[in-house]
């Protein structure tokens, strides 16, 4: 049976016209008084995956590392049609970086596996790094194929796709147990159902901590991370207006040739 893990996560809904801060200290995101949803591009491997489900019968289960809170957009998953989900949480975890990250989320699914693919977006909406489902697959020791925009077919024995790669559009055939992640535009996300709502409103994901993944807590965490936000600003984006009459085209002859040589040095 196929078998398909989605990694999912939990990020502030930084698309709204909602005012969002950063702490002082941490240099993360206030997240208190911003809504969370799950992050765009995980929904579309969320889409694909249950394509598959829809077509080849494949079992799909969804993962999310993050705080309890998280689980909310694994209850999403389950509405939407995903078989089961996992809840990574620990205090160990908190603030673990992508490689901490990327190791806590390969040993939930060797831990839980074995899975034919594993699912995710191309990036988180918060980090914007594209970093963890690479890291996954390296841990896992799987090929990985990313930026997929569009999915030509899919089979027991064939899955083939289309992909963003150097300003080519590739088109590849993927083996089984192999990490794929997905763009933004990828398809179009599914509604939950009116069963599946029913069937999420007393659903529970599985949890699973440190107590039953065993990972040393010298490697995650903040005091685990090799890597630190060590500044974060809003930079300040001063223009000016120059106004110029048609006819004096000279003159935005001269100012475009001092910006070449200033930006020329």
């Amino acid at each position: 049976m196929i078998r398909i893990a989605v990694l999912l996560k939990q990020v502030p809904d930084i698309e709204r016209n909602v005012k969002v801060t950063i702490n002082a200290n941490s240099y993360n995101i206030n997240r208190q008084g911003v809504p969370s949803i799950m992050n765009p591009h995980d929904r579309n491997a969320l889409e694909e995956a249950l394509c598959w489900k829809d077509e080849l019968h494949a079992e799909v289960v969804c993962f999310s590392m993050g705080p309890p809170q998280a689980s909310e957009i694994l209850k999403e998953a389950i509405s939407m049609g995903a078989n089961d989900s996992y809840l990574i949480t620990d205090r160990a975890f908190a603030g673990s970086d992508t490689l901490a990250t990327s190791m806590i989320l390969s040993e939930a699914l060797r831990m839980t596996g074995p899975y034919s693919f594993v699912f995710c977006g191309k990036q988180a909406l918060d980090g914007d790094t594209a970093q963890v489902g690479p890291g996954v697959a390296v841990r896992m020791h799987w090929p990985q194929v990313l930026n997929v925009q569009k999915v030509i077919k899919r089979s027991d024995n064939e899955f083939i796709v289309q992909r963003d790669y150097q300003n080519h559009i590739e088109t590849l055939s993927l083996p089984q147990h192999c990490l794929v992640s997905f763009c933004k535009h990828a398809n179009v996300p599914r509604l939950p159902s009116l069963h599946g709502l029913f069937c999420c409103h007393s659903y529970q994901p599985k949890v699973l901590t440190n107590q039953e993944l065993n990972i040393s807590t010298e490697k995650t965490g903040l005091e685990g991370s090799p890597t630190r936000v060590v500044n974060t600003f809003t930079p300040q984006l001063d223009k000016t207006i120059q106004k110029l009459v048609p006819e004096n085209g000279q003159a935005l002859f001269q100012i475009i040739q001092a910006k070449m040589n200033e930006v020329m040095g």
